[in-house]
């Protein structure tokens, strides 16, 4: 696949045509998104003694994909998500594969894909990889919760959302 994949001119389906020039959404054969890609310069300050990323910084671009990958691909801002409507998805469960360092001033590439929609959560696989060489530095599944952010209760995932998500599984 070639970088930044090419994007469609417009969307006739409701859903944004990528602005953020750092991302790009895979689509299949039928022009449904079944990835979302995000790239990152590794930063001096995420980097630890040893001059690698410090473990939990790769949880922290986990996250900034995931929250980007609601407004850039789905449509919806994950900032109208959680203050909006209130609604938020922590993470319940984490399995990750440690499987190369990176180091400070590295480009990345982060991958997004919506493996699972359940009744009140969601699966995301991540994998990141080194831009220079396409070595594959780390993989990760992600399962998030719908809750209330009031009670942090879960809720079941709204049929408007719920249909987001079900359009970018693979």
């Amino acid at each position: 696949m070639s970088w930044p994949p090419k994007q469609k001119e417009s969307s006739d389906d409701g859903l944004p045509s990528l602005e953020n020039a750092g991302a790009y959404a895979q689509l299949d054969r039928d022009g449904w998104q079944v990835k979302y890609a995000e790239e990152f310069t590794i930063r001096f300050g995420e980097v630890d003694h040893a001059r690698v990323v410090y473990y939990p910084r790769f949880f922290h671009y986990f996250h900034r994909t995931f929250e980007d990958w609601f407004g850039d691909a789905l449509g919806i801002s994950y900032r109208e998500i959680i203050v909006e409507r209130n609604i938020g998805f922590p993470a319940v469960r984490i399995e990750t594969q440690f499987k190369s360092p990176l180091r400070f001033g590295e480009r990345i590439r982060v991958e997004l894909e919506l493996v699972r929609v359940g009744k009140k959560s969601i699966t995301i696989r991540y994998t990141i990889t080194r831009v220079a060489d396409g070595v594959l530095a780390t993989t990760a599944e992600i399962t998030t919760v719908a809750i209330d952010n009031d009670t942090f209760k879960a809720i079941s995932i709204p049929d408007d959302l719920r249909e987001r998500f079900e359009r970018f599984r693979t």
